[in-house]
């Protein structure tokens, strides 16, 4: 079943990528299996890294124009600013939780036992929070890099920022491969199998075992320099290697063996090997970190490049793990690390945690984190044996995981309850999410999942996969499993690879199935539905007409509000003088728009206590400048209007009486407030003040009544200004006052100078 599956690359390392793209069909199409998802844009030719273009535009913006050049900078990288300094914040908090975490971990040492619950929960709380804290600094790296290359770009240094990127990551991978290959192979252990000649040796995993890249000798002991590649991995029994963990590999082997997933295994006296396909490629961690930082760069088309792909990933180790649990094994350890992707084809490796689906052994907590199922965790530590529990959802719930990271770059850190971008396809998310929901909640098998993943592949294929909404998934509606994705009956599962040809025969792929009518459900138009249908009907009627009241009230406000703006402007004070007067039409048409800007108040208080006898000269000086000031001004305002009478306004403002009424209604000033009303008049004559007017009793019991009636200013000024429109007379400045005794016997006195639209106070303290 897996030997097409599995079959060995058949040329070397550094032969195997550029065969693989000259032998790809077509060779701009892209296929996973026998599927045919679309085309692939053509490659465009790299970029020149600096061009004179580049050398001029960075002459300008440093030299000519660098404060425009510099803002605009400073707009480009704002989000990446606004990242790093979030995720610095983030970095600086998992650090500080980190070092608390290891301290607490630090004093408990010597007082717990190492296999102690709580020391063990405290180890796993600091070692989570080290990750986040790495996690979070590599986001503020990657920020700070964003930074660098918005800067670059926007000062013409762009290609050769990407280029010194490029040059850091080769320069990185090489190091790694350097590090690799120099570490000290040696020579092969003494009981090396003889048949296989080591060509190099690869990084160790978490078990005891060397990882050697080998090829086969022939008869004559030659090894064939163009023959296939394999991994042989060797344990030494004798270099007091884990035990337990030779044991689970080899009964592993032992079922991979009979699967057809490895070439050869032998167990001796001094060591244990097996041999696999050597498969050519990156890792599926590597792969998705490079893809989702590309994607992200380049727009949401190519993120939605990025995510066909990975759902095309997924597609694959669903088929490879469907199979497992019908030859009745789970793999048990399904990670990133652990899927090798050449080009559009993704391999599994690491058979060593594989287990029977029914075996009698107790559940072992083996596996890698955030990949791993913590139900198992929780299962094991209950001393569960695997036949008693579907241990096969313990695969789909790490396949769930690597669908999280193959489309986030990250790792799913809460399970069920981690967030996908907002970019991120509703449907997607929830098969995710079900895949690493509670075991009851899961999928009941990897083929129900493979027909949720194989229906978005053929979303996304249309160009379609925004618009899939959880609801239309083949699993949401109780469809079968399609009959391309079943296997045949009558045929045993470890052989059958009939779903393949059923595939290649299929016109379009699967398409067709999804397409044909029998995918849509059929359902009968019951009583149930005639009734939601009613209730929705009748639902939507009331909101209507609720709705069309509440818009006829509204309508009806505004009309009563228009209708009163409108009666508003109609009583202007200018309506009400006499027309034949255009002189004072002028003067209360200024007014009126004086008072449509709101009344004009200052404040302005004496800055010495005065002796009555300096009382009265302060005032007449202080009002006379006063309101010498407002009639020039509203006379220059009054000769600036393009009418035949502004001079004759301007002239009559300039000559406005000025009126000084005591309105104080306590009796036992009355005295002293008429004393500086009479002293009031003959100081202005004395001072030649001709503005000066006296008033009557009764005008002055009308300015009286009208102050204590009106408080608000608005209707003060413009009630008084009506007054005088009515008689079409020459608006007065009118100054009132009153006399405030305090507890301790000063006294203080209160004017106000009042033209309609200005007002000033005065506040001047006794002795």
């Amino acid at each position: 079943m897996f030997r097409a599956k599995t079959a060995p690359v058949n040329m070397d390392s550094r032969q195997a990528t550029a065969v693989a793209d000259a032998a790809r069909p077509g060779g701009d199409a892209y296929t996973y299996g026998t599927r045919n998802f679309g085309t692939l844009r053509k490659p465009k030719p790299p970029a020149p890294t600096l061009t004179l273009g580049n050398i001029i535009h960075f002459v300008i913006a440093v030299f000519f124009l660098w404060p425009i050049f510099l803002i605009v900078a400073v707009i480009a990288s704002l989000g990446d600013v606004v990242a790093l300094v979030r995720a610095t914040v983030e970095a600086s908090i998992s650090s500080t939780f980190w070092c608390g975490m290891w301290m607490k971990e630090c004093c408990a040492s010597p007082v717990l036992h190492r296999e102690d619950p709580k020391l063990l929960q405290m180890r796993g709380a600091r070692r989570a929070f080290g990750r986040e804290a790495m996690k979070d600094w590599r986001a503020a790296a990657f920020a700070l890099v964003g930074i660098g290359r918005s800067w670059s770009k926007v000062f013409g240094l762009g290609g050769l920022f990407m280029a010194l990127e490029e040059r850091v990551q080769r320069a990185n991978a090489d190091w790694r491969r350097y590090v690799i290959q120099s570490a000290p192979v040696g020579a092969a252990p003494a009981d090396f199998p003889k048949q296989w000649a080591v060509m190099d040796e690869l990084p160790r995993g978490g078990s005891s075992a060397r990882l050697y890249v080998v090829r086969r000798r022939n008869e004559q002991g030659v090894v064939d320099q163009t023959g296939p590649l394999f991994v042989l991995k060797y344990f030494d029994l004798t270099a007091g290697g884990n035990l337990e963990n030779i044991i689970r590999e080899s009964q592993a082997a032992e079922l991979a063996k009979r699967l057809g997933l490895i070439i050869e295994s032998s167990l001796g006296n001094r060591a244990f090997w097996y041999v696999m396909p050597y498969y050519h490629g990156k890792t599926l961690t590597q792969t998705t970190l490079d893809g989702v930082k590309k994607a992200r760069s380049e727009g949401a088309r190519a993120f939605a490049e990025h995510q066909r792909l990975a759902l095309g990933w997924v597609h694959q180790v669903l088929q490879i793990i469907a199979q497992y649990h019908e030859a009745g094994v789970f793999h048990k350890d399904i990670k990133p690390d652990n899927l090798i992707v050449n080009n559009e084809k993704i391999y599994l490796v690491d058979i060593g945690l594989m287990t029977p689906l029914g075996s009698m052994s107790q559940l072992t907590t083996h596996g890698t984190e955030y990949f791993r199922d913590p139900e198992m965790v929780k299962l094991a530590l209950e001393g569960k044996e695997v036949r008693e529990v579907n241990a096969s959802k313990f695969d789909l719930y790490s396949i769930g995981a690597v669908l999280f990271f193959a489309i986030e770059g990250e790792f799913p850190t809460a399970g069920a309850l981690s967030r996908f971008s907002n970019d991120v396809p509703l449907a997607v998310q929830w098969v995710a999410n079900r895949a690493m929901a509670a075991m009851h909640q899961r999928y009941d098998n990897a083929r129900q999942m493979l027909t949720d993943i194989d229906y978005l592949c053929w979303a996304a294929a249309n160009g379609a996969l925004d618009n899939v909404k959880p609801a239309d998934l083949p699993s949401f509606r109780g469809m079968p499993v399609p009959p391309h994705l079943t296997p045949a009956q009558g045929i045993p599962v470890v052989n059958n690879t009939s779903y393949r040809r059923k595939l290649e025969a299929l016109p379009g792929g699967y398409g067709q199935w999804y397409s044909a009518p029998h995918f849509s459900r059929k359902g009968e138009f019951g009583f149930r539905k005639a009734a939601a249908v009613l209730f929705m009907v009748g639902g939507l009627a009331a909101i209507g007409v609720v709705t069309l009241g509440i818009l006829w009230e509204i309508k009806k406000e505004k009309e009563r509000f228009e209708s009163q703006q409108r009666q508003a402007q109609a009583d202007t004070l200018a309506s009400r003088v006499d027309a034949a007067k255009r002189s004072r039409v002028l003067i209360f048409e200024q007014i009126d728009r004086d008072l449509a800007d709101g009344v004009s108040i200052e404040n302005i208080r004496a800055a010495e206590p005065l002796a009555r006898v300096d009382l009265v000269p302060v005032l007449v000086k202080d009002f006379a400048a006063a309101s010498q000031a407002w009639r020039k001004e509203l006379a220059r305002r009054l000769e600036g209007q393009r009418d035949k009478d502004a001079s004759a306004a301007a002239a009559e403002v300039l000559q406005a009486p000025l009126a000084f009424v005591s309105i104080d209604p306590d009796a036992a000033d009355a005295e002293l407030a008429a004393g500086i009303e009479r002293e009031f008049l003959l100081e202005a004559a004395r001072m030649r003040h001709e503005q000066a007017t006296d008033v009557s009793d009764q005008q002055r019991l009308e300015v009286r009544e009208l102050f204590q009636g009106v408080k608000d200013s608005s209707a003060l000024h413009r009630e008084l200004g009506a007054r005088f429109a009515k008689d079409s007379a020459n608006p007065a400045q009118l100054v009132v006052f009153t006399i405030e005794t305090g507890t301790d016997g000063t006294r203080t006195l209160l004017a106000r100078l009042l033209y309609p639209g200005r007002e000033a106070r005065f506040t001047y303290l006794l002795r």
